[in-house]
């Protein structure tokens, strides 16, 4: 688990430091400080260093055109391509491990614990620095984009072989109390997910709202148990805000048990103020909130502990 992370030259972060990361760390702040761009630091800095990236400018954003020049130069703080990217992280029994991206033929000196050949974007090149070849730290993604139906399927059928349906079906029912169960058919030319809500036939899970395919989605992940970091984008989405202590006392005990550690943004302060609640009442206080602000040379950041995150609670520090 990352209980650390360092960010130079990325994005809006010039020199980003976040110390004391916990179980579920949840990361606020006002519209363009950084929420979206800190998940996409982490998904840099997770995927495997031997595999290709490309597909990171339509993760979280919607680069278009040329994604060179709309979204890769822009990863650079100031869009400054001279200085290098470098993104460090460490944690429980962890050693420094981290990614270095730089422009071709330039003329940065090269950190001494750059690793590997890496992977080539274009004319850029990502490598490896530190231990990260060895770090299985693999990342899974959750970005406000619609899921694809015949993935869902696809992907639910993993859930079904490690026999963790009725996990599954038990945290969904805390938020949709008809429920029976959920089947992955397929009735025509491709499979899809259905479910039984008492009606005359089961509904496809298309048609049941965009909070209980959100929470389908990320709850087959954590019980499924590949990925070791979730990465939300705007977690609340899609979700009553009376349902966010139920969701979040299910997302922290998939987590624990399954080992993996939660990054999500928000906007909600009815979103933390759930979280708080839920964490509050276990026996570790497993919770950070990250706050991003915008300062003249650019983004910075804290890692809020429970003593503050109460003192925003009682209105004495604006999170959001």
């Amino acid at each position: 688990m990352l209980t650390s992370l360092q960010i130079k030259n990325f994005r809006g972060f010039k020199a980003l430091r976040l110390e004391s990361l916990k179980r579920v760390n949840i990361v606020v702040g006002q519209n363009n400080t950084g929420k979206t761009g800190l998940l996409e630091a982490l998904a840099l800095l997770l995927q495997d260093p031997s595999k290709p990236v490309g597909d990171l400018p339509n993760l979280f954003r919607t680069a278009g055109g040329d994604s060179m020049e709309n979204f890769w130069k822009w990863t650079y703080y100031n869009k400054d391509v001279k200085h290098a990217v470098e993104i460090r992280a460490s944690g429980d029994a962890l050693p420094e491990f981290g990614i270095w991206l730089t422009m071709e033929n330039s003329n940065e000196v090269r950190p001494g614990d750059v690793c590997g050949p890496g992977t080539r974007l274009g004319y850029m090149q990502l490598s490896p620095v530190g231990h990260r070849p060895t770090v299985p730290l693999k990342p899974s993604i959750f970005s406000t984009h619609p899921t694809n139906p015949r993935q869902d399927a696809v992907d639910y059928n993993r859930v079904v072989l490690r026999r963790k349906k009725k996990d599954v079906e038990a945290l969904l029912k805390k938020i949709e109390p008809r429920l029976e169960a959920i089947e992955s058919l397929q009735t025509g030319s491709e499979p899809l997910l259905y479910a039984d809500v008492g009606l005359s036939e089961m509904l496809p899970v298309t048609q049941m709202g965009q909070g209980f395919n959100r929470l389908l989605d990320i709850y087959s992940e954590l019980v499924a148990a590949e990925a070791k970091v979730l990465l939300i984008d705007e977690v609340e989405n899609g979700l009553h805000h009376s349902a966010l202590p139920t969701i979040w006392r299910g997302l922290l005990h998939a987590a624990k048990d399954a080992d993996v550690q939660i990054f999500a943004t928000t906007h909600s302060l009815e979103c933390i103020r759930a979280a708080h609640e839920v964490f509050s009442q276990e026996p570790e206080y497993d919770l950070s909130v990250i706050q991003l602000f915008r300062v003249p040379t650019g983004i910075e950041g804290r890692v809020l502990d429970r003593k503050h995150i109460e003192a925003a609670m009682a209105g004495e520090i604006d999170l959001r």
